[in-house]
């Protein structure tokens, strides 16, 4: 009871001591209970910039936008590939040829496409990424390293095999592994990347075209292993 009485005392006494003016605004209603809202007004938003065509263009590989005259989106061929000095960036073509990266090599097939006069290459067709890294050179094969191929060929395969079981992206052919791991030639391996490969068409026939995934896929060095 005594802390209100003496907070009571405090006001008093303060109030005594300075005057306070207290000024009720025009039209004040003591009886009006609810809160009068203030007006706000809505300045609209001014934006002095405008939305560049170029965010809703789509360009196909090693193209770009640009803006035109009228700033109208355009494609046209990339027309500066950053210089790239890791090796590391380096692809091979079809055409066995290296170029700095990737970016490059499709700015090539870009500008041959398009009949430009910076095209140093007669078809664009082959100008078509081989494979990661620098060109290399592939000797002949030893009459021993081609007995070699079946038995390198499953094991490869095996494991690869398994590498994609342990990431959870073998689906439904962990059974084909179980019985390739409790077989020593891994024949089942071997079944399971044909039938991988073996599309468009799936004829069961196995051409370089469907070869030629496996080729994209993997370095130089990987295939050499395989076949030597």
């Amino acid at each position: 009871m005594w802390r209100p009485c003496l907070l009571f005392l405090l006001v008093t006494f303060v109030a005594a001591q300075v005057h306070i003016k207290v000024v009720a605004p025009e039209n004040f209603d003591d009886d009006d209970e609810e809160t009068d809202s203030v007006p706000v007004q809505v300045v609209p938003l001014q934006r002095n910039e405008r939305t560049n065509p170029c965010y809703l263009k789509r360009c196909g590989r090693g193209e770009e936008c640009i803006l035109d005259e009228n700033i109208n989106a355009k494609c046209v061929c990339i027309r500066e590939c950053e210089d790239e000095l890791d090796e590391r960036f380096r692809v091979c073509s079809v055409r066995n040829e290296t170029f700095a990266s990737e970016c490059h090599l499709d700015r090539a097939k870009c500008l041959c496409k398009n009949g430009d006069h910076e095209c140093k290459h007669s078809s664009p067709k082959k100008l078509r990424l081989d494979y990661y890294g620098a060109c290399k050179e592939l000797t002949s094969c030893e009459d021993w390293e081609l007995k070699q191929f079946p038995g390198r060929m499953r094991d490869w395969t095996f494991v690869v095999m398994k590498e994609m079981a342990r990431r959870n992206e073998l689906g439904d052919y962990l059974e084909l592994l179980r019985t390739a791991n409790a077989d020593d030639h891994h024949t089942d391996a071997v079944i399971w990347k044909f039938c991988n490969l073996d599309v468009r068409p799936q004829d069961r026939y196995y051409i370089y075209k469907n070869f030629l995934w496996l080729m994209m896929a993997s370095t130089r060095n990987s295939l050499y292993y395989i076949l030597c």
